[in-house]
Order: structure tokens, then C-alpha cells, then sequence
């Protein structure tokens, strides 16, 4: 399994993928719309973003149990990996501050923030372990249903935003989390990650279980 490479690489996927999702949301103009409903809770309620990053992530696992309708170590593994990263996510929130910008600063925040989700996303992926909890929940769908991924992808996304969009128009009378943010994460974050992953292609390993040579 080569974890001395396979763990390493996972951890900084993660890192950089939180930090990207931090900035994005620091940059004040529409959250990525797989944090759009976490961001969203962590407006109406006491608890933070990494706090309601950790209930989404759950509610993703068991919803991806129902579907499977069997329960596996590998999707027992994205909890701790769902606490894990929603307390790196409340990390970069504390240790990230911005003080008001300009539209133009807030843009360039946002777009570094969906280069290093895009990128954290390909180095996670590489690895092949465990993926953050609302993609694997896209797979399976996709899997389930015979589905092309980027379909329900694009489906995901939209359903997040949706939900999203309705909590806080009913909690609130006002969407708050979703802006032109959440549509340029919508639009770009698939299309730097396969730039990443062509660029760079050492970062894709062997898919534990697979013989060398088959």
C-alpha cells in the first residue's frame, strides 16, 4: 500500500483543501457550494464552520450507508477524516483575518481559494484512501445509478446551493452564503482540478489492491 508516501500526500490534500474552502469563504462574495450548507448553518447558529463541516460530513457517510445498504471500513474511515478536517477548517478560520477589501482583492481570495481546493482535491484523489465525505457520497450515487460522475456532480452542487439557499431564506428572509463565489467554484474547481491532474501525474498512485504489472 505504500503508506509512507500515500499518508503524507492525504495530509496535504487536506490542508490545502481546507484552506482553500477558509479562503473562499473569507473572501465574502458566495461560499463553495459543498460548504455552501455548512457555512449556512454556522450563520444561523452558535457553532462554527468546522463544527457544521463535521455534521454535513456525517449526515453524508449515513446517507451513503442507506444507499449501499451495507457498511464498510473504508466509509467507517471518512468520520475521523470529517473531524479531522472540520477542525482544520476552524483552524484557518482563527488564524486567517482579512479586514474589508475591495471587490477586486475579494475576487483574487476567492480565485486562489478554488485553486487550492482544486488542488488539495487532486492530491487527496491521488492518494487513493479515503475521499472527503459529500464526494464519496457523489461516487456512490454515480455508481449506484450508472450515472456519469460529472453529472451527478453538477446535480450535487446545485442541490447543496438549493438547500442552502432555502434555509436562509426562510430562516433569514436573505441568501447570505451564495454568490458569484459559489458559482465560480461551481464553474472552475472541476476544470483546475483536471489541469492539476495533467499537469501533475506523478501525484496519481497505484489504486490499492492492484498488482504491479496487471
Amino acid at each position: 500500500m505504500n503508506l509512507k508516501r500515500r499518508l503524507p500526500q492525504y495530509l496535504i490534500g487536506l490542508l490545502l483543501m481546507a484552506l482553500g474552502i477558509v479562503l473562499v469563504k473569507k473572501a465574502e462574495i458566495g461560499i463553495s457550494p459543498v460548504s455552501a450548507i455548512p457555512a449556512a448553518l454556522s450563520n444561523l447558529t452558535p457553532f462554527t464552520l468546522g463544527n457544521t463541516t463535521i455534521a454535513f460530513h456525517v449526515l453524508c457517510v449515513l446517507v451513503q450507508i442507506l444507499l449501499m445498504r451495507q457498511v464498510t471500513l473504508k466509509t467507517l474511515l471518512i468520520l475521523p477524516l470529517a473531524v479531522a478536517f472540520g477542525y482544520l477548517i476552524d483552524l484557518y478560520m482563527l488564524l486567517l483575518h482579512f479586514t474589508e477589501m475591495p471587490i477586486w482583492l475579494a475576487a483574487v481570495l476567492c480565485f486562489a481559494g478554488i485553486i487550492f481546493t482544486a488542488l488539495g482535491l487532486d492530491v487527496i484523489v491521488g492518494a487513493d484512501l479515503m475521499l472527503p465525505a459529500p464526494d464519496a457520497l457523489v461516487h456512490t450515487v454515480s455508481e449506484k445509478y450508472h450515472k456519469p460522475l460529472s453529472t451527478v456532480k453538477i446535480f450535487g452542487d446545485v442541490t447543496w446551493v438549493a438547500i442552502t439557499a432555502i434555509i436562509e431564506l426562510l430562516a433569514t428572509g436573505t441568501i447570505i452564503s451564495v454568490g458569484i463565489g459559489t458559482l465560480a467554484s461551481m464553474l472552475l474547481t472541476g476544470k483546475f482540478a483536471g489541469i492539476f491532474k495533467r499537469l501533475l501525474p506523478f501525484l496519481e498512485m497505484e489504486p490499492i489492491g492492484m498488482r504491479r504489472g496487471r
